[in-house]
């Protein structure tokens, strides 16, 4: 009776107590999941009287999520409140731009005031006597690059940030490579530069170095940072030279691999500096009223983040085992105590410090889109929004009441991970968001979109469900969790729509059935990787993609074309014959494929042999119908490193591959140039 009891529960709050897998072979998630997801949920289920508080807890809850007075719609739909009211009443509404209106209230849906469709986007405030409702009407689906190019094709390239070089960046690449490609990408017609996750990690660890575990999604890495953004033309070399940081700084950007344990204090010694000169150099006025005025004007949000990030690093020096703040002491686990706001006031100046960080970063962001923008694109920066954040970082701490404890977001067994995976991140609280009225997801989108013409939402799936792994648990003994997509997908466009940006998906794996075409409908492009359209006889013809998806030859996550081509992704771990035979049977596939459509003839090349065929997978996404097309910057150069091993941690230089040369001349190789010019024309100086 327990188990039923349990099952319902858990299907009540979103938790599917069943999963199938590739194969279409049905799981059933095992009782100990089911409550440690629901233990995660606040909802304790360790007898039957206690699953029969919870179900009738949980619709208390429900009741409590509509008390956030907030709910979206569609333009074009009916409008129902979450209040009770009656037809025919006169309901006064405030539009986001400030116009005012006086409506009448329709035929009541089950009690629930219902008003007309609004005609216009935005967060629209209803007025009523017990207090205001918002009103998030969205846009019928995102903005498109369709849209921002008048229905035109076009191309941008993706790069690793920490890959670019750039004089002074220390062995780190900083948004000056990130403008410098940008600026020549644009002369050569590229509409978009794709780039890996900003997010802030953190200062005191930086062994910690995974764009894609984030101690917060809010605010950035400030190792990207470029201060000649921002100061004076030769201040930053001037600093760099009185700090007698030049030397080293030089040999660590000489390497081939990132050393993020030497080069990040490195560069922390940097900013320190410039930030003791920002206060006491008569020549940086300009710039100390800038910053004067951010700090002044800076959110409770980012003062927490700065706040954890001091407190971070006095734990770790008291023990360095406090990696986690709930492993803090006890006073400094509640960011609210007066323990640590005492700390913050006696640690003013670091505090400073951390918020000068962000600024700095904040404004060399936004110029590497000005720069972009001015060059040309369409679009510019497509940032990457990871989909969780590190449950022991700055966003956890600070908003605990946001996030799912004791749960890992991971994904269940598939053909290319039989064991699963668990990511060890967090993600928000489904009931949290309903709760807060999604304040955080809008958060988190906006921080995002702040300085760019697009994201990139990494395991996009997860707007529909997650599959959450409880802490200790293998990966497959995890489950699929619900999450309001509906809710979500009108946030996101009706963002999209409010900063006239792009939305891609990154829609690979085990996907929800229709989920693809739900994404099209939304007006987010999902990927069609050349590597995965295919089946076991031949490639998926690239007239037969679908247009309203990003085209891309790989990603991040795979090894490059000419790497795949010539094997360098198999080592001699298990059964390399058996995989060497495998890739030779694969190489064949794709030069029939290649040859069908008379992009290449003749014999096929050997291994070693990889720029015809890095030329003609791109020729090959050139002729799909998909509006736009991504290059990765390693199939642009032809070159076999691949950015990150899944799998792996310190087992493979994940995060740390550097590409040679200056980021301002990767491309202008005439071979390079004549793989973009087959995705789109140069478009020059002007």
């Amino acid at each position: 009776m327990s188990d039923d009891l349990l099952r319902q529960l858990a299907t009540r709050a979103g938790i599917s107590p069943e999963w199938t897998d590739q194969a279409g072979k049905l799981h059933s998630v095992s009782p100990g999941t089911l409550r440690a997801i629901l233990a995660a949920f606040g909802l304790e289920t360790h007898g039957e009287g206690e699953l029969r508080e919870a179900l009738a807890a949980g619709e208390q809850r429900a009741n409590a999520a509509a008390e956030a007075r907030f709910t979206t719609t569609r333009i074009g739909q009916i409008v129902v409140l979450p209040v009770r009211g009656e037809a025919g009443s006169r309901v006064e509404i405030t539009l986001e731009a400030g116009e005012r209106r006086l409506v009448v209230a329709l035929e009541s849906q089950n009690g629930m005031l219902t008003l007309p469709s609004f005609d216009i986007p935005g967060y629209h405030t209803v007025h009523l006597p017990d207090g205001d409702v918002t009103v998030a009407a969205a846009p019928e689906r995102c903005t498109t690059f369709a849209d921002l190019n008048d229905g035109r094709p076009g191309f941008g390239l993706a790069a690793q940030i920490y890959s670019l070089r750039s004089p002074h960046d220390g062995g780190i690449g900083t948004f000056a490579g990130v403008a410098a490609l940008g600026r020549k990408a644009a002369r050569l017609g590229a509409d978009a530069l794709a780039i890996s996750p900003v997010h802030a990690l953190y200062g005191a660890s930086p062994s910690h170095f995974s764009p894609y575990s984030p101690s917060t999604r809010l605010f950035y890495n400030p190792l990207h940072a470029d201060p000649e953004a921002v100061f004076p033309p030769g201040f930053v070399a001037a600093v760099i030279a009185e700090e007698g940081l030049g030397g080293t700084m030089e040999a660590l950007a000489a390497e081939p691999l990132i050393d993020w344990p030497l080069a990040s204090p490195l560069r922390q010694r940097l900013l320190h500096a410039l930030f003791r000169r920002l206060r006491e150099h008569d020549a940086l006025a300009t710039q100390r009223a800038a910053f004067e005025q951010a700090l002044a004007e800076a959110s409770p949000l980012l003062r927490s983040h700065a706040v954890f990030e001091v407190l971070h690093a006095s734990e770790l020096l008291r023990d360095p085992a406090a990696w986690h703040w709930r492993g803090w002491q006890e006073v400094y686990r509640d960011p609210d105590s007066a323990e640590v706001a005492a700390f913050a006031e006696a640690h003013a100046e670091e505090i400073e410090y951390q918020i000068f960080l962000q600024w700095l970063t904040g404004r060399s962001y936004g110029q590497a889109q000005q720069i972009c923008r001015e060059g040309g694109m369409k679009v510019g920066l497509i940032a990457d929004l990871a989909i969780g954040m590190d449950a022991s970082g700055s966003h956890a701490w600070s908003r605990q009441q946001e996030v799912l404890t004791g749960l890992s977001v991971g994904a269940p067994p598939d053909y290319y991970s039989a064991e699963g995976q668990s990511w060890g991140l967090t993600t928000f609280s489904p009931r949290g968001l309903a709760a807060s009225g999604y304040a955080p997801f809008i958060e988190t989108l906006r921080a995002s979109l702040r300085h760019v013409g697009g994201i990139r939402i990494d395991h996009v799936m997860g707007m529909s469900r997650l599959w959450l792994v409880p802490e200790g648990a293998s990966a497959v003994d995890g489950a699929y969790v619900a999450f309001p997509a509906e809710t979500m997908f009108r946030l996101i466009a009706l963002e999209s729509w409010r900063h006239r940006a792009v939305l891609i998906g990154e829609d690979l794996g085990i996907l929800p059935d229709g989920f693809r075409g739900y994404l099209r409908g939304q007006g987010v492009a999902g990927l069609r990787v050349l590597r995965f359209e295919r089946d076991d006889h031949s490639y998926i013809p690239p007239a037969d993609w679908d247009p309203a998806a990003a085209a891309l030859t790989t990603t991040h996550d795979l090894v490059p074309t000419a790497g795949w081509w010539a094997g360098s992704d198999i080592d001699d771990g298990e059964q390399p014959q058996a995989l060497q035979e495998q890739r030779a049977w694969d190489r064949g596939i794709f030069w029939g494929s290649l040859e069908r459509e008379g992009l290449v003839q003749g014999e096929r090349p050997a291994p070693e042999e990889t720029e015809p065929v890095v030329d003609a997978a791109i020729r090959y996404i050139a002729r799909s119908p998909c509006t736009l097309k991504l290059l990765a910057i390693e199939d642009a150069l032809a070159i076999r490193t691949q950015p990150n091993v899944p799998g792996t941690t310190t087992e493979k230089p994940n995060w740390r591959h550097r590409l040679e040369g200056e980021a301002g001349e990767l491309l202008d190789d005439a071979k390079v140039r004549e793989r973009l010019a087959h995705l789109g024309p140069e478009r020059g100086e002007g």
